[in-house]
């Protein structure tokens, strides 16, 4: 065969040309599909059929161009033309103005759709690019190498991504708690999108070889799971926190390119946390051992945080995490208070000494504060830690927790923050739940306990929230002790789960059962201050009032707020100043706590609230009617504001009680007992028993023996001996109850009806 020959006959019968033609136009409707297919929402398949019927076509156009000739007569096979007469010249330059003009239609349109349709896009998602655009999960890298101890450090390279990227400004990061649920598993990414509220998703492997590292990183789109960019690094080991800022920056590059136009890409591998690996691995054991919140674990790692320190003492976040741990240890395990606080505020101060702008050692400072009693000192170093993280959603729970001592709508506003961020987070999750308490929706609340049980079956205050709800909103404690019994089970040494179990037992008249447990606790945990509630109310309800007395003086006063229940807490409290003759305790923590009320300031509050009624009791004793009357002038205000508050909030019984004292203090028989009828239906009659079996110290009309006060009070007698019934049962069921215990109860410290 005569190849130029061959070639030759191909340009006269114009095939180039018309492959060149055939090729522009194909680019130009393949690209034209794929945009209707965006914009009209046609099916998957709508462009990939148009692909491929167009590569179909091809070889048809090829051959068609070889054997037919377009001639004046029309179109005839080529072999039948005689080459004399051929327009082939002609039809040459036509199929030159047509490729000249589809060259053009592709030119404008790649104008119209990288300018047009691109700044549409960015219109259209604008308002929302930084909640729901601009987001981002970093998976947990996973570990290529045949050595398992190089998990930590696949680990460690994602959490330090995540990081940096949660320190850029307008961007949403889900939570690195979230993230690493995800670890060990292979989800569609689509639904990891989905569970983490995020339009994008790192992910990418780590393979240690000697002292060689290879990295693949790859940024995908979480709606439809396309790759956006991808990349694969060769370094030496000694290069991995350059690696982890070359990825970084490179992530951020393609999510800015339309979504962060103004993003701060200052960072550089000196942020890091350590420039020295092994620090590293430990630091990183460390924090997993951190997040059981057990005592053997906090203890282990903080051993592990002293060693990474040792490694490299220029480490600020392995001495801000060790602050943390020292924490957590008190809450959650033994240790001195004095301890506590020195090691809190050394590990603090060296932390910031080294680096200024570490967000867990503000986060350390909040906690520490916190545990002090100094509320608006926690806040205030909380807000810091955030200012440094927008992303750092455990710390949005935390000043949760210190805003539900005074405000319980910034503390709901914050738990759900973190919740938005972290939403798998045990801790968050737990707290949010928590949120929606506040708000009177237990069934809620129920159900998202009962469901992160299912996803951490060893989240310990999983099982503490069911037993709260189930025992204080539902009167329900003989499910309060199965819960509760079903941790123990997992671990029978946890000091919370202690400490619910005997506060629950003391409450519900179990009280040897109660000091059982208060001894185990003390034997284990001699240490730790938040212990001594249990043994108040083993003494409050023996009225060991000396004891009691003692206890208010010299620690409630320096400690509000830390105790569990503390509604119950306030109102034993004004019992045993009652029967003790000591009417300046209430005074005295009125006066401390919320001095505007002895000061004739009445401004009140759901957060205030329980220390008013209080307050009512003790202006009753004082004989001032002018003062009472300002005061429950107050009390009745705030009762008509909160039943307003149903309209928004139909789950709301918080005017109910208000409503109840107005109407008893004003004699108004009539409306107290319209209000005590909404009472029996909407509160349950255990909520919680006390309000009903001790209503003499409440209200002046249980006083004077009204029918329909006393069938609550003995409706609540019998459900409370119902009860009390199915929670022996359920303690013989777990193996924990002693024959030797009392099989009766007994009501309010004397014997029912």
């Amino acid at each position: 065969m005569n190849i130029k020959k061959l070639i030759s006959e191909l340009k006269r019968r114009n095939v180039f040309k018309v492959a060149a033609a055939y090729a522009i136009a194909s680019w130009l409707i393949a690209q034209i599909a794929n945009v209707l297919e965006e914009a009209l929402r046609l099916p998957d398949w709508f462009d990939t059929v148009t692909v491929s019927a167009l590569l179909l076509g091809f070889p048809v156009a090829m051959i068609f161009a070889w054997a037919f000739e377009l001639t004046p007569e029309g179109l005839k096979k080529t072999d039948e033309v005689d080459k004399e007469t051929s327009i082939t010249p002609k039809t040459g330059k036509k199929i030159n103005g047509l490729i000249i003009t589809v060259l053009s239609l592709a030119v404008i349109f790649l104008l119209i759709e990288r300018v047009f349709f691109a700044e549409a896009s960015f219109v259209e998602h604008q308002s929302d690019a930084t909640i729901e655009t601009a987001s981002i999960a970093v998976l947990p890298f996973q570990n290529m190498s045949s050595d398992e101890e190089n998990e930590y450090f696949s680990d460690g390279l994602s959490e330090e991504l995540l990081n940096v990227l949660a320190k850029v400004d307008g961007i949403k990061v889900a939570g690195r708690t979230s993230s690493f649920q995800f670890k060990g598993q292979n989800p569609d990414l689509r639904d990891v999108g989905n569970q983490l509220g995020v339009k994008h998703v790192l992910e990418g492997s780590v393979r240690k070889s000697g002292n060689r590292v290879r990295i693949t990183a790859q940024l995908i789109n979480a709606d439809d799971g396309y790759h956006i960019w991808s990349e694969t690094y060769d370094r030496e080991l000694n290069d991995i926190f350059q690696i982890q800022d070359e990825i970084s920056r490179a992530v951020l590059n393609e999510l800015k390119v339309y979504l962060l136009p103004e993003a701060d890409m200052s960072f550089t591998a000196s942020s890091m946390p350590t420039t020295d690996v092994e620090a590293y691995n430990v630091y990183l054991k460390a924090t997993q051992l951190e997040a059981s919140r057990l005592d053997e674990d906090l203890r282990f790692a903080i051993q592990l945080y002293d060693e990474a320190i040792k490694i490299d003492p220029s480490f600020a976040k392995a001495y801000a995490r060790k602050a943390i741990a020292y924490e957590l240890l008190s809450s959650y395990g033994n240790l001195k208070d004095e301890d506590r606080r020195r090691n809190v505020q050394e590990n603090v101060d060296q932390a910031l000494f080294i680096n200024e702008e570490i967000p867990e050692a503000y986060a350390a400072l909040g906690l520490m504060y916190n545990s002090n009693g100094e509320i608006e000192n926690s806040i205030k170093a909380y807000k810091k830690a955030l200012e440094l993280n927008p992303n750092y959603g455990i710390a949005y729970s935390w000043i949760g927790n210190a805003y539900s001592y005074s405000d319980s709508e910034k503390a709901i506003e914050n738990y759900r923050k973190a919740y938005e961020l972290d939403p798998l987070n045990s801790v968050v999750t737990s707290n949010y739940a928590r949120s929606l308490i506040f708000e009177d929706k237990y069934d809620e609340a129920l159900e998202i306990y009962q469901a992160r049980l299912k996803l951490d079956p060893k989240f310990m205050f999983s099982y503490y929230r069911i037993a709260e709800i189930k025992a204080f909103n539902k009167g329900e404690f003989s499910a309060a002790f199965e819960s509760l019994l079903k941790a123990n089970e997992i671990d029978e040494n946890a000091n919370n789960t202690l400490f619910w179990l005997s506060v629950l037992a003391s409450n519900t008249g179990f009280i040897s059962y109660a000091e059982e447990l208060n001894s185990k606790i003390n034997e284990l945990y001699p240490d730790n201050p938040a212990n001594k509630p249990n043994q108040f109310w083993i003494d409050y309800y023996n009225r060991n009032n000396e004891a009691l007395l003692d206890y208010i003086e010299n620690d409630y006063m320096v400690n509000e707020g830390k105790e569990e229940f503390s509604d119950l807490f306030i109102y034993a409290t004004y019992n045993i100043a009652i029967e003790s003759n000591r009417l300046d305790l209430i005074d005295k923590i009125i006066g401390k706590y919320y001095p505007e009320f002895v000061e004739g300031e009445f401004d009140i509050t759901t957060d205030n609230y329980t220390y008013a009624e209080i307050w009512t009791k003790r202006l009753k004793e004082k004989d001032d009617p002018k003062l009472l009357k300002e005061f429950s002038d107050a009390i009745c205000d705030f009762g008509v504001q909160e039943r307003k508050k149903l309209k928004q909030n139909p789950n709301s019984n918080d005017y109910i009680y208000p409503e109840l004292l107005c109407a008893d203090l004003n004699g108004d028989r009539t409306a107290f007992l319209k209000t005590w009828k909404e009472y029996n239906e909407i509160i349950n009659p255990l909520q919680f028993f006390y309000d009903l079996v001790d209503t003499e110290d409440s209200w002046d009309f249980a006083k004077k023996g009204v029918p329909e006060v006393e069938a609550t009070k003995f409706h609540a007698i019998d459900h409370f001996k119902s009860e009390y019934a199915k929670s022996i049962e359920i303690m013989k069921e777990y193996g924990v109850w002693d024959n030797s215990w009392p099989i009766e109860p007994k009501i309010g410290g004397k014997d029912s009806r």
